[in-house]
């Protein structure tokens, strides 16, 4: 599987997520909806995931029209359907924050936290 960004056309803003099938050819999205952007969306393997998609993406949006944002967590297994969290951030921040994901191990040997 790939995950990608949708984008308004002419402009640095992701409008939503795809989830690209590389094996059928499928795919499914989601998208954030009227003046709500995205930033990079990096995929976080579920503990004891079974499967390549058994894990989230996660995302911070920021919402335009309420001057507010939050970080959205997808199930990767079916993004269509949209956040299964939602958490909202104390101050809006701009949009097209990059982002990776590590996990607590990999920090931990790295003493980082």
């Amino acid at each position: 599987y790939v995950y990608s960004t949708t984008s308004k056309p002419g402009w640095f803003l992701f409008t939503g997520f795809v989830k690209h099938d590389l094996e059928t050819g499928e795919g499914q999205s989601y998208e954030l909806g009227e003046g709500r952007y995205g930033s990079e969306a990096p995929f976080a393997p579920r503990i004891g995931a079974k499967d390549e998609d058994d894990g989230y993406l996660v995302s911070f949006v920021i919402d335009e029209h309420a001057g507010k944002s939050e970080c959205v967590i997808i199930d990767a297994k079916d993004i269509a359907a949209g956040p299964v969290a939602r958490i909202a951030l104390p101050h809006k921040i701009c949009s097209g924050t990059h982002a990776c994901w590590a996990s607590r191990d990999f920090l931990r040997d790295r003493k980082i936290a």
